[in-house]
């Protein structure tokens, strides 16, 4: 529970869900290959939203970390060809690094799954480099 002044800055606080499996970085990843433009001003939209909502605080992973919302941008790069997603999609990872290390140096160790630890991550810098969109298991699996 949390005490009444926490609570206030909570309530103060917008609250806006923006990780993959809450909201529009989940959005764009999942229904960014769809053929035709009829989605594209809801797509762009919704990374414009995920840009203003900024990096996860919860950290750098695929499932609601920075990461995973920064694969929203990737999807938007790879449908538009727009460089500027991919832009917003490597000014996420190097957010996501600073994450990373903080967490390992606040815990001594490396979180080591797939979807909430830094292996989902790792392949999301991958995919920045090479400028990459296929989603861990979603496109790999699927795709």
């Amino acid at each position: 529970m949390l005490d009444a002044a926490r609570r206030e800055r909570w309530n103060a606080r917008p609250r806006w869900l923006m990780q993959y499996c809450h909201g529009s970085p989940g959005f764009v990843i999942n229904l960014a290959g769809f053929p035709g433009p009829e989605l594209d001003d809801l797509l762009l939209g919704a990374g414009e939203a995920t840009w203003a909502a900024g990096p996860i605080k919860k950290g750098s992973n695929l499932c609601h970390g920075t990461g995973g919302n920064g694969y929203a941008f990737l999807k938007l790069f790879e449908r538009t060809g727009d460089e500027h997603w991919l832009a917003k999609a490597r000014a996420f990872a190097m957010h996501g690094i600073a994450q990373t290390e903080a967490h390992a140096r606040e815990h001594g160790q490396m979180r080591y799954s797939l979807w909430t630890g830094d292996p989902g991550f790792a392949i999301y810098l991958q995919d920045c480099v090479r400028g990459d969109a296929a989603f861990p298991t979603l496109d790999t699996f699927f795709g």
